[in-house]
C-alpha cells in the first residue's frame, strides 16, 4: 500500500501554484501580483516576510513561484477555469470580487464555477457588506473551500492565503489521486477475488459432480458384483440343471411320441413336459440377469417384434388399461435375440399392469436417438453414439427414490408373497446389458413410471427367424461323434439320433474323443460336443484339433449356459453351429440335419 501511495504521489504535481484573479478593477490585479511576487523583483521584503511567516530560511521562499492569470468578469473567469481544466493545468485557487457590474457578481460566479470544479479554493474579496455569511452559505451551499478577505488587503494575509490554499489544493489533489488509486486497486482485487470465487465454485461443482459420478460408479460396481456373484452360482447350477432338463425333456418327448399311449399316462407325461419347460424358463431367467444366458442375436426390426407382441400384450394387461403404441416411422435395426427382447417387454409390461390395479394408460414408444456427452454425464451406463430407444411408461402408483435404488437387484420385490419373484427387472437388466445397452428409469409416487431401454443402432436388413424343427427330418446313416460327460444326457442324445437314422459313437470327454477319432481314422461326418467338460479339454479346443485333421468336419457345440459362442465377440467358425441346453428331440434332430445339409 505504501508503495502505491508513493507511486501516485510521484505522479501528482509537487504543488499547484496557479491562481486566478476575477475582479473588474485592474488595480486589484496589479496589487495581488505584486504581493505574490509575480511580474516584479523590487519587493524583496515580501520574501523575507513570507519566510518569517512560513518558517522558511531567508531566500527559500524564492522557490515558490505563483502563476497568476486575470479575468475581469464572472463569465470570463468561468471560461478560463474550464479551459485550464481541459488543458490539464487547473487553477488551485481564485480571488473573486463580490461586485463586478454589469455581469455576474462574485457569489453567482463562485456558484457557477463550483458546479463542475468544486475543488477550486476561493477567496471572496469584498469592501462592502454585500452579503452576510448566512446569505453566502444559502446561495453557495458550502464553505469548506471558501475564505472571505476584506478590502483593502493586508499583504501578509494575501500571501498567507495564497500559500495555504494552493497547498491545500495540492494535498487534496494528492489525496484524490490516492483514493482513485485505492479504488482502482480495490476494483482490481475485487475482480480477481470474483474470478477466484468463480473458479472455486466451478471446482466445487466439478468436485460435486465427480463425487456424484463416483457414487454412481460405486453403486454400479456393487450391483455388478451382486450380479456376478449370482451369475457364478447360477452358471454352476445351470450346467447340471440343464443337463437334467435335457434328459427329462428328451425321454418325455420320446414317450409322448409313442403310439397307443395310455390316456392317463399321456396326461402325466404332458404335465412332466410342462414342468420341465417351466424349469427351463426359470433357469434361463437366472442366467439372463447374471449375463450368463445363451443368446443367439441377429439383425432385428424392433417395430416388427413389438407389433407381433401387440395382441399378447393386450391380453396380458386386461381391458381396464389403455394400451398406446407409438412406433417411429423410420427406425434403425438392432442386434439382439428376439426371444430375449420379447421377454424384456413382457416383464416390464406385467410390472406396469400390476402398478395400475384400478386401470390407467400404458404407452410403448420407439424412436432413434443420438446420445451426447451431456447425457452420458447424467447416466453412468450411457455411451455416446446412435441408439434405438424403447420407452414403456405407465400412469400407475410409481416408486419412491429408496425403491428405485434397488429395482434391478435380484429377488428384490415390493409385491406380496407369492405374487412376484423379484427377478423380472433383474432379468431385463441382464438381457439389455448383455446386448450392449442400458435401462434408464424415472418414477414418482402416484405419478407413474417410465423405463427407457437403449440399444445400439445397427446397419443392415433385418433377418428372418429360422424355421422351427420338425419330427419328419431323418438322417441317412451319417456318422456322429457325440462327446458328453453326463451319462444320462449322452444316452438320451444317442438314443434320439439313432432313432432318427444316424450312426452314433460316444465319448465321455475330450481325450476319449481323440482316442476314438484315431481308432476310426476320423471317419465322422459331424461332431456334437458339450463345451464344458472335465480333464482339461473343452469342446471348442477339441473341435479345433479334429478340424485340423479334417477341415470339412461339421461341428455342433452345446452348453447349458453362456459360452459367448455365436455372438459378435466370438463368432462361430464356418461349418459350426450352437445348440443351447435344454432342448427337445425335434430341435436336436433339426440342428444335426441342417448342419450336415450346409446350414452351419
Amino acid at each position: 500500500m505504501h508503495a502505491i501511495l508513493e507511486e501516485n504521489e510521484a505522479a501528482a504535481p509537487a504543488r499547484n501554484q496557479r491562481i486566478l484573479i476575477i475582479d473588474d478593477n485592474p488595480s486589484i490585479h496589479e496589487d495581488v501580483r505584486k504581493i505574490l511576487g509575480v511580474g516584479s523583483s523590487e519587493d524583496a521584503a515580501h520574501d523575507e516576510e513570507a519566510a518569517a511567516l512560513f518558517g522558511l530560511e531567508p531566500g527559500q521562499n524564492n522557490d515558490v513561484v505563483f502563476e497568476v492569470d486575470s479575468a475581469y468578469q464572472g463569465e470570463e473567469g468561468l471560461e478560463m477555469v474550464r479551459r485550464a481544466a481541459r488543458e490539464g493545468r487547473p487553477y488551485a485557487m481564485a480571488f473573486v470580487d463580490v461586485r463586478m457590474p454589469p455581469g455576474w457578481d462574485g457569489i453567482e460566479t463562485i456558484s457557477m464555477i463550483w458546479k463542475n470544479h468544486p475543488d477550486l479554493q476561493v477567496v471572496v474579496c469584498t469592501a462592502y457588506s454585500d452579503y452576510t455569511w448566512d446569505d453566502m452559505i444559502r446561495k453557495i451551499g458550502r464553505t469548506d473551500s471558501l475564505v472571505i478577505l476584506n478590502k483593502p488587503f493586508d499583504n501578509v494575509e494575501v500571501l498567507q492565503l495564497a500559500h495555504t490554499l494552493t497547498q491545500k489544493w495540492t494535498l487534496s489533489h494528492r489525496l484524490r489521486c490516492h483514493l482513485k488509486s485505492l479504488d482502482e486497486t480495490v476494483a482490481t482485487r475485487t475482480r480477481e477475488l470474483q474470478a477466484a470465487n468463480l473458479r472455486l465454485r466451478q471446482e466445487m461443482e466439478e468436485r460435486a459432480q465427480a463425487d456424484l459420478e463416483l457414487r454412481r460408479a460405486e453403486e454400479q460396481l456393487r450391483h455388478a458384483q451382486k450380479l456376478e456373484a449370482v451369475g457364478q452360482f447360477a452358471s454352476g447350477v445351470a450346467h447340471d440343471f440343464n443337463n437334467m432338463l435335457t434328459v427329462i425333456q428328451g425321454y418325455t418327448s420320446l414317450s409322448l411320441a409313442t403310439d397307443d399311449l395310455d390316456a392317463d399316462l399321456t396326461a402325466s407325461l404332458q404335465q412332466v413336459a410342462l414342468a420341465a419347460d417351466r424349469a427351463a424358463a426359470l433357469t434361463r431367467q437366472l442366467l439372463t440377469f447374471s449375463r450368463k444366458q445363451i443368446i443367439q442375436p441377429r439383425i432385428l426390426d424392433l417395430n416388427h417384434t413389438l407389433r407381433n407382441l401387440h395382441d399378447m400384450l393386450r391380453r396380458v394387461i386386461g381391458e381396464h388399461i389403455e394400451l398406446r403404441c407409438e412406433f417411429a416411422g423410420t427406425l434403425p435395426a438392432v442386434y439382439a435375440d428376439e426371444g430375449n427382447i420379447e421377454q424384456v417387454v413382457m416383464n416390464l409390461v406385467v410390472n406396469a399392469r400390476d402398478a395400475m390395479p384400478h386401470g390407467g394408460r400404458l404407452c410403448i414408444r420407439t424412436e432413434a436417438v443420438a446420445i451426447d456427452a451431456a447425457h452420458v454425464r447424467r447416466h453412468a451406463e450411457a455411451r455416446v453414439g446412435d441408439f434405438v430407444r424403447l420407452t414403456i411408461s405407465d400412469t400407475g402408483c410409481g416408486m419412491s427414490p429408496e425403491i428405485l435404488n434397488h429395482i434391478f437387484e435380484p429377488f428384490f420385490t415390493t409385491k406380496d408373497v407369492g405374487k412376484g419373484t423379484g427377478i423380472g427387472l433383474a432379468t431385463a437388466y441382464g438381457i439389455i446389458s448383455q446386448l450392449g445397452g442400458w435401462i434408464e428409469v424415472e418414477s414418482h409416487v402416484d405419478e407413474g413410471t417410465t423405463l427407457r431401454i437403449l440399444l445400439p443402432a445397427r446397419e443392415g436388413e433385418p433377418e428372418r427367424a429360422p424355421a422351427p424343427g420338425a419330427d419328419a427330418v431323418r438322417g441317412a446313416g451319417e456318422r456322429v461323434l457325440l462327446v458328453e460327460d453326463e451319462r444320462a444326457v449322452r444316452e438320451i442324445i444317442s438314443a434320439i439320433l439313432r432313432d432318427h437314422g444316424y450312426e452314433v459313437s460316444c465319448a465321455v470327454d475330450g481325450p476319449a474323443a481323440i482316442e476314438l477319432w484315431e481308432e476310426r481314422g476320423g471317419a465322422f461326418d459331424v461332431l456334437v460336443t458339450d463345451i464344458v467338460m472335465p480333464n482339461g479339454l473343452k469342446g471348442n479346443v477339441l473341435a479345433d484339433q479334429l478340424r485340423a485333421d479334417k477341415p470339412d468336419l461339421k461341428v455342433i457345440f452345446s452348453s447349458g449356459y453362456s459360452s459367448n459362442f455365436g455372438t459378435e465377440s466370438t463368432p462361430l467358425p464356418a461349418g459350426c453351429s450352437f445348440l443351447a441346453k435344454p432342448y427337445k428331440p425335434d430341435v436336436l434332430v433339426r440342428a444335426v440335419h441342417d448342419c450336415l445339409s450346409g446350414g452351419c
